[in-house]
């Protein structure tokens, strides 16, 4: 059994029946459990169509504490900003032990859906949303499908590429 909690824990990869638009991939290998990539590609919305590869990196003290997810595609989001730091609550002070990957992978899924403004990380994105809804979608639609520079900064199309900076990390 692959699983991603510890040993004798009875959640595995198979049981968190995940929707077709999300994949998970073992860099590693199977054998590191604790470190994978989630590529998200939303069906709705104004990010549909864009794919979205986010690397999740599940630490010792998991359950206890929530995994680091961090965006490895650029995407012009209120809650992703730049450097892939993903602003999610559930991935905070709003964990709970009892939450999953699953809840995680979930509460991604429904960051594109309904993107909001609060507390913001990409202020620009969030300022945009905030005071033109109609222009940040069409400034998303263009830059998840064609590529587009909003406020000064290129946004490749989102294809599933690692193109967000790199850094240091086991």
């Amino acid at each position: 059994m692959l699983s991603f909690i510890r040993p004798g824990s009875p959640q595995d990869i198979s049981e968190l029946d995940l929707p077709s638009t999300v994949r998970l991939a073992f860099p590693q290998g199977t054998d590191h459990l604790s470190h994978f990539e989630v590529s998200l590609t939303p069906d709705e919305g104004c990010y549909a169509g864009g794919t979205f590869l986010f690397d999740f990196r599940v630490p010792e003290s998991y359950p206890s504490d929530p995994p680091k997810v961090r965006a490895l595609t650029q995407v012009f989001h209120p809650a992703i900003d730049t450097e892939g730091h993903v602003d999610m609550s559930l991935l905070g002070a709003d964990w709970r032990p009892d939450m999953g990957i699953k809840t995680v992978i979930y509460g991604l899924h429904r960051l594109f859906l309904l993107p909001d403004t609060d507390d913001a990380l990409n202020r620009d994105a969030g300022s945009l949303l905030h005071s033109d809804r109609p222009g940040f979608e069409r400034a998303v639609s263009a830059s998840v499908h064609e590529g587009a520079t909003i406020e000064g900064k290129f946004y490749p199309a989102a294809t599933g590429e690692r193109n967000v900076p790199s850094r240091n990390e086991d």
